[in-house]
């Protein structure tokens, strides 16, 4: 089984919400919610994600700008924003996904996710990861 397969049946089989796989080996599972699964990975090791396949629930504009500054080389997305689709596309990561929505919404649907509001003004991986870095220091 390839890869990209096994880490989307994993994430599929509805326990995980980021599954990250390399060589048929799954490296890790989580049931985190939003971008905690990746930024976690990348502060305990910054090359934790380099050329592996990450499948992971919902991947907006945040979770694209670090998914490229880890080196991801394929995502699945069951949900995915169409800015992080263009971001991911830019940096040549191979990306697929179930569905397609305008952003990512917040918890209880009435606005747009705060992480996402935090990057509205970010384009560079690096600034994104030194963002939530410090944003994550005392929080995980």
């Amino acid at each position: 089984m390839s890869d990209k397969i096994l880490a989307a049946n994993k994430l599929m089989e509805g326990q995980f919400s980021c599954v990250l796989v390399k060589d048929g080996e799954v490296l890790m599972t989580s049931k985190d919610r939003g971008i905690r699964p990746i930024i976690k990975m990348l502060m305990e090791d910054q090359n934790s994600l380099k050329d592996r396949v990450l499948a992971d629930k919902i991947i907006g504009k945040a979770a694209a700008l670090l998914v490229v500054f880890g080196q991801v080389e394929y995502l699945y997305a069951h949900v995915i924003s169409d800015c992080a689709k263009n971001i991911l596309e830019k940096n040549n990561i191979v990306v697929n996904y179930n569905h397609i929505v305008p952003y990512i919404m917040n918890e209880d649907g009435t606005d747009k996710c705060m992480m996402e509001k935090m990057v509205e003004d970010i384009e560079e991986p690096a600034e994104a990861f030194a963002l939530f870095k410090d944003f994550f220091k005392d929080r995980l």
